[in-house]
């Protein structure tokens, strides 16, 4: 997959939707049309608990989609709000309504916490090497350069790093000098190993760049020859298989996709 997992975006965009679902639902409970609920929330409901039930959940669609390490703990400050709204609304009206509504609000609550605790799910938030689809395009360049002054083999590279193959040793955390020779232009740029690829006898290692002087813009200039040359890994762009369709389908008949799964 190379897109951004879709179980994280449509649990973003149930999140979004959700005062709507709200609206729709309490005015079907209560026998009111939509405009009339509508009213009722506003003149009704203290304009503080109006706001969380508006906003609230939109915000935490929103901190959903983001995908950051901010976004995670942003995300269940909002669920601890709308928990702590549904418990003073039940305290200011109790009946069994209002205590049906605030034990799903409970289970609801603790069956998205779940899911957010999985190893996966948490990776893609904490570990930003794990959110492929953030990667930038990536290069066939196949040329012969340097790495800490040893000969290394570049397979392939875009703005933010490189892949090396027949390379001297390294390890993750490494930290390198690649160097090489293009078109008559010397390019030196320092990076850090970030993982090992293992494929038959020759080990592949990914580096992600730390550009500093000249090698950010020496580097982009690169990227734009290849990209006119068409010399684009296709390989790594989303396809059919990363569309809505197959994934509801894995997920229907095989149960697959409902957690993120980084790519290989």
């Amino acid at each position: 997959m190379k897109t951004k997992p879709w179980s994280l975006i449509i649990l973003a965009l149930l999140h979004i939707l959700a005062p709507v679902g709200n609206l729709v639902l309490n005015a079907l409970r209560s026998g009111r049309t939509l405009g009339q609920q509508w009213t009722y929330w506003f003149e009704i409901l203290p304009k503080p608990l109006l706001l969380i039930y508006l906003l609230i959940p939109v915000l935490a669609g929103i901190f959903i989609y983001v995908c950051k390490r901010w976004s995670y703990w942003a995300y269940l400050g909002c669920l601890l709000v709308v928990l702590v709204s549904n418990i003073y609304s039940y305290m200011t009206n109790m009946n069994l309504n209002t205590l049906l509504l605030l034990l799903l609000v409970v289970v609801v609550d603790l069956v998205v916490v779940a899911y957010f605790v999985v190893p996966s799910v948490q990776k893609v938030y904490f570990d930003p090497r794990t959110r492929w689809w953030e990667a930038a395009p990536r290069y066939h360049f196949n040329h012969m350069g340097l790495v800490n002054g040893e000969k290394a083999f570049v397979k392939s590279i875009s703005q933010g790093g490189l892949l090396l193959s027949s390379a001297p040793a390294l390890k993750e955390n490494d930290e390198v000098t690649v160097t090489w020779e293009f078109q008559g232009q010397h390019v030196e740029v320092k990076g850090l190993v970030v993982y090992k690829l293992q494929h038959g006898e020759i080990p592949q290692y990914g580096v992600r760049f730390n550009h500093a002087g000249e090698s950010e813009r020496q580097v982009k200039e690169l990227i734009i020859k290849l990209h006119n040359e068409g010399l684009i890994v296709t390989e790594r762009l989303p396809g059919p298989e990363d569309s809505f369709g197959v994934w509801l389908k894995k997920l229907v008949t095989r149960g697959e996709g409902l957690f993120p799964k980084a790519r290989t």
